[in-house]
């Protein structure tokens, strides 16, 4: 394709186009030639005459994730230009290529004469650079999200076998020795149940990667949930400085028992990383509340409560703030339970606590 032929020029009038044309430089690219990269200045239009350009975006791993490839015919790099914006992706030369080079104040020149379309399109293209943006966010999650159901996968699958054997020796010792030594049934049991716990959380973060958190129905006592839970993280009512008192108030519902351990878990071990984090002793109290059709579990503490630059996306996955491990993905797994039985959590923080407040159905539907 020649200059004269391509689109852009031809919807320049006949009389502004000669004078430009001399100001146009025309580039001969190889495969794989950069023309600009992502964050650099807009100091140009592009015009691809002949091959093909590649644009990506730069994501934190330092890799880059293509986003589209553009062809002969086509114009690029105009966003920068009409914006006064640094570059958001990088060009590169996909083929070898010839490219017009339309400098930013030749550009200027074509569109001087139209500032109220200029103005719209302004507008259109703060728009779509912040859909753009909005897309990549979440394109890079689904990528964490789907390496991480993979990596779970291949664990419960390498964990199945010495799992069930480490449970098949808790199993014979608890026959052999158990009658007489109720010490020894009790950690035969503990081994048991915490073995399937494991098994339950791995299995929780890979139905949360793919998207399909289900759940099993059963009526559930809350006192007798809040025993099984003091039973299987017993560390954490033995934390320094650190108390954890429970009231059931007899209330029961229809729930996904293992569900509900998941995001007490949760939860609480969260409340007990920001009392760490305050450095004086502190409490944290789980109460369960009979409201008629709906029952509330709130989980107070009185910690430093949660940053202001995280509270807008708490419950988002891989949003973390102080901690040296973790995914990121606690929280996020813990709505997701709540709202797979159609439930809703909200909290409250302030620099002196917070509380996070669980409204389940008392009956499923």
């Amino acid at each position: 394709m020649k200059l004269l032929e391509h689109p852009f020029i031809q919807s320049i009038s006949e009389q502004r186009r000669d004078a430009l044309l001399d100001e146009i430089e025309i580039l001969k690219l190889k495969h794989s030639d950069i023309i600009f990269r992502q964050n650099s200045s807009s100091d140009a239009l592009y015009l691809i005459l002949e091959g093909s350009v590649s644009f990506n975006k730069r994501k934190q791993d330092g890799s880059n994730q293509h986003i589209i490839t553009s062809d002969e015919g086509s114009s690029f790099g105009e966003v920068g230009v009409f914006t006064e914006e640094k570059r958001a992706l990088e060009a590169i030369a996909k083929t070898d290529c010839v490219i017009g080079r339309v400098p930013k104040k030749t550009a200027k020149k074509i569109i001087e004469d139209a500032e109220p379309a200029k103005r719209v399109l302004d507008s259109v293209i703060k728009h779509l650079r912040s859909t753009t943006s909005q897309y990549m966010i979440e394109m890079m999650r689904k990528e964490k999200l789907s390496l991480i159901g993979t990596m779970i996968s291949s664990i419960l699958h390498d964990f199945k076998n010495p799992f069930s054997i480490i449970m098949l020796g808790a199993h014979i010792i608890e026959q052999r020795h158990g009658a007489d030594d109720p010490k020894t049934k009790e950690i035969c049991k503990n081994i048991d149940a915490q073995l399937r716990r494991m098994m339950d959380m791995a299995s929780d973060l890979g139905s949360f990667a793919r998207g399909d958190s289900e759940i099993q129905i059963r009526p559930v006592s809350i006192h007798k949930l809040f025993q099984q839970f003091k039973e299987l993280h017993s560390p954490f009512f033995h934390e320094e400085n650190v108390s954890i008192e429970m009231h059931a108030n007899r209330v029961s519902l229809e729930a996904d028992a293992n569900k509900l351990l998941r995001v007490l878990q949760n939860l609480v071990e969260n409340a007990i990383e920001a009392i760490h984090q305050s450095k004086k002793p502190g409490k944290i109290v789980i109460n369960a509340t009979d409201k008629g059709q709906t029952i509330y579990i709130s989980i107070s503490d009185d910690g430093p409560g949660i940053p202001d630059e995280i509270q807008s996306r708490f419950f988002e996955p891989f949003v973390t703030h102080g901690k040296n491990s973790g995914t990121g993905l606690g929280t996020a797994i813990v709505r997701s339970i709540v709202d797979a039985h159609h439930g809703n959590i909200i909290f409250s923080t302030t620099r002196a606590g917070t509380m996070f407040t669980i409204q389940l159905p008392k009956v499923s539907k």
